[in-house]
């Protein structure tokens, strides 16, 4: 038995051994228990750099195997992901629960939403084929790679067809989680926060102090006007606290089940469809979350603001279609609701300007989330080198200029 980049493993405690991946190859082939599976390899190796799934380890697992009595070695490719402390967001991974939710998203909410649209044979993620979390805690899922997916360059942006796609398939997701409430009730408490926790309201202020100071100051920098600057002054010391109340629930406004990190990296694009990966900080909420996250974060320069308007009202219209595909007995919002409503939360726009959206744009910096958010002299020159990137540079050029006039970096009482 081989493997790259990590030692296998014959202890039952862990899941890098033959044994494991039994119960995997039986739910991929639909194999029943009664059936011999024997695997004879198992090849693991990293599946993407250690930046790209930072609650989480990612490994990429080719198994090589035999079905019964048969002497031909099949060979399955899988996606493995793994619980660890050892990455950063170590304790945040604790603190949002995120693979209790993440495996129950997958084995419940996403086979009851895909039932939902199964006459039109929608897909939201990859087949998951085998979740533990004793005592260890993995996820194993299809490598969508196999099936002809992959994901785009990031540092680019999405193109305005392709956003549309995405948008598309996210009401669908949206309507069909508002259906699954309306036949099940509230879903679980773990899902009332995503990444906007008052769990993680120490550390994260403390995170989001100097990357607001270097925010200013590249602001100040670039030459922006002075009113602008200003208006940031106010969110010093208590910008993530703000941005908890944002998001409280209203349950009198329009909530949906939010990915909560939609950005590029968690999309799979093929030539039949897209796929939804990573549903870790999912949380029932403002739709805005998503919507912000998603063009702000995964645009391109233009799109990103020149057509910001022209998406939302896209995903409203995609919405509407969704919602009354499915028969919701959910008043429908209006077109000025979800415009009231993404006004309500636009401040998202500019956290993420000054962080997620630096590492969509320089992927040729090696990203240190710890340095990011250091009040160092060290993290002050790190996070300096993003906003020396002309690509960055363009982006405030055109996003500033856009959440002023928006009012979106105004606070809201």
């Amino acid at each position: 038995m081989t493997s790259n980049g990590a030692e296998l493993s014959g202890d039952a405690q862990c899941w890098r051994n033959a044994k494991f991946f039994e119960d995997v190859v039986r739910a991929d082939l639909n194999v029943g228990a009664s059936e011999q599976v024997h695997v004879v390899d198992v090849q693991i190796a990293n599946a993407t750099a250690k930046v790209e799934g930072y609650m989480s380890l990612m490994h990429r697992v080719t198994v090589k195997f035999r079905v019964g009595s048969a002497e031909e070695v099949q060979t399955r490719p899988y996606v493995v992901k793994e619980k660890s402390s050892k990455v950063f967001g170590g304790d945040f991974v604790e603190k949002l629960a995120v693979f209790s939710k993440e495996i129950e998203v997958y084995d419940k909410f996403l086979p009851a939403y895909e039932e939902f649209w199964k006459d039109e044979g929608v897909k939201f993620g990859p087949r998951v084929l085998k979740t533990t979390t004793a005592p260890f805690t993995v996820i194993v899922m299809e490598d969508l790679k196999s099936k002809g997916f992959s994901m785009k360059q990031r540092s680019e942006g999405l193109s305005l067809e392709l956003c549309e796609q995405v948008l598309c398939k996210v009401a669908k997701f949206h309507a069909a989680s508002v259906i699954y409430y309306e036949q099940n009730g509230p879903y679980p408490e773990d899902f009332k926060e995503g990444f906007i926790s008052k769990k993680l309201t120490e550390d994260m202020e403390a995170y989001y102090a100097p990357l607001l100071e270097s925010y200013i100051q590249a602001l100040e920098d670039l030459e922006f006007p002075l009113e602008v600057r200003k208006a940031l002054d106010c969110y010093r010391g208590k910008i993530y606290s703000y941005m908890c109340k944002l998001f409280e629930l209203d349950p009198t406004k329009f909530n949906v089940l939010n990915h909560g990190d939609l950005w590029v990296n968690n999309l799979q694009f093929s030539e039949t469809g897209i796929m939804l990966l990573d549903y870790q900080i999912a949380f029932y909420g403002s739709p805005s979350m998503d919507l912000l996250y998603f063009i702000i974060n995964s645009s391109a320069l233009d799109v990103r603001t020149d057509k910001f308007d022209h998406l939302i009202a896209h995903y409203h219209n995609e919405l509407v279609k969704s919602l009354t595909t499915l028969n919701a007995k959910t008043p429908i919002p209006t077109l000025q609701d979800i415009q009231e409503d993404v006004q309500q939360h636009g401040f998202l726009a500019c956290l993420l300007s000054m962080e997620g959206l630096l590492m969509m744009l320089v992927p040729e910096v090696e990203l240190d989330l710890a340095m990011l958010g250091s009040d160092t002299d060290a993290g002050v020159e790190y996070r300096k080198s993003f906003y020396s990137y002309p690509r960055v540079k363009s982006m405030l050029d055109k996003l500033v200029p856009f959440m002023w006039e928006k009012g979106y970096l105004k606070m809201k009482e």
